[in-house]
């Protein structure tokens, strides 16, 4: 059962490890980056980031929503991790089952306006995250669960 979809430029780090996987129970975590699924160094390092215990799968937006059918079967408490907003947003049209997703963290960029404390978006990333909510989904801020949850406003 899919227990959390994060958004979070940095993909596998600190908070997610330890805050968020412990959180939600995770025994497996599922990144979907076109980027990091091409790039062998970037799989091992975020291999490494893993907590001992917790399965990892790195895969393209393409192999995430072909597997999702097998997804659906396992009987793991699963968190997904998104690196950026156009795959998080296709991913979603694609396979309309995801009711909320947090938003973790989104990289400050000279073309970025700050949208919360951690969450800074660009024009494309305004009207993806416009489109995640005219789908319906809750979209909340929150970096680790230990802070308090802001819906994601515009």
């Amino acid at each position: 059962m899919i227990k959390l979809v994060r958004l979070d430029y940095r993909l596998l780090h600190g908070q997610v490890v330890f805050a968020w996987t412990g959180y939600v129970g995770a025994q497996r975590i599922i990144i979907v980056d076109d980027e990091a699924a091409s790039d062998e160094l970037k799989k091992t390092a975020l291999s490494l980031s893993k907590p001992a215990g917790v399965r990892l799968n790195i895969f393209s937006l393409e192999t995430t929503l072909a597997k999702m059918p097998k997804v659906e079967t396992l009987n793991e408490n699963i968190m997904m991790i998104f690196g950026n907003t156009g795959t998080l947003r296709a991913f979603c049209e694609a396979y309309p089952k995801i009711p909320e997703i947090n938003y973790g963290a989104l990289a400050n960029r000279p073309e970025a306006k700050q949208y919360a404390s951690s969450i800074f978006l660009t024009e494309k990333e305004v009207e993806d995250t416009k489109k995640l909510m005219a789908m319906g989904i809750r979209l909340n801020v929150q970096q680790t669960p230990s802070h308090k949850a802001e819906t994601m406003a515009l």
